[in-house]
């Protein structure tokens, strides 16, 4: 397994595992949407044996001592390898590198398995965003300190 940061080389491989899992409903990111994402923010790709099997996005902000994952996927047949949880933890890397303070993001309340990943990974609950997905879903916010 090797995990590194992605490239334009890697937008098909991103836009596989992104349309595998996520509908356009769910603001599935587009290949533009990648290939700005690899230009501007810390965009991870974890690879075995060559084959891509999983992202995560993160979003910084010079300003802000806090890290935000954007998004985070990992496709189905490569799923309960413990690929999630590596992806996240090269995040918190990243971000101890940068100097960031904490990193936070939200998932749908309804997410069980993914709720069960952040919190082994030690995210715990900072609070609700009531309607927030377009469906009119919760989201769980959830925030890990450094």
């Amino acid at each position: 397994m090797k995990i590194e940061a992605a490239a334009k080389d890697d937008l098909k491989a991103l836009c596989e595992i992104e349309n595998g899992l996520f509908d356009k409903n769910s603001f599935a990111l587009t290949q533009q949407n990648f290939l700005y994402h690899i230009k501007k923010n810390p965009l991870f790709i974890c690879k075995i044996e060559d084959k891509a099997a999983g992202y995560i996005l993160l979003l910084t902000h010079k300003k802000s001592a806090k890290l935000r994952v954007y998004s985070i996927a990992v496709k189905n047949e490569f799923q309960g390898k413990g690929i999630g949880l590596k992806l996240l933890e090269k995040s918190f890397a990243y971000a101890k590198k940068t100097g960031k303070k904490s990193i936070k993001l939200e998932v749908n309340t309804t997410n069980y398995h993914a709720i069960r990943l952040y919190e082994k990974a030690g995210f715990v609950k900072s609070g609700i965003a009531s309607n927030y997905y377009p469906d009119g879903a919760d989201a769980l916010l959830l925030e890990k300190l450094l």
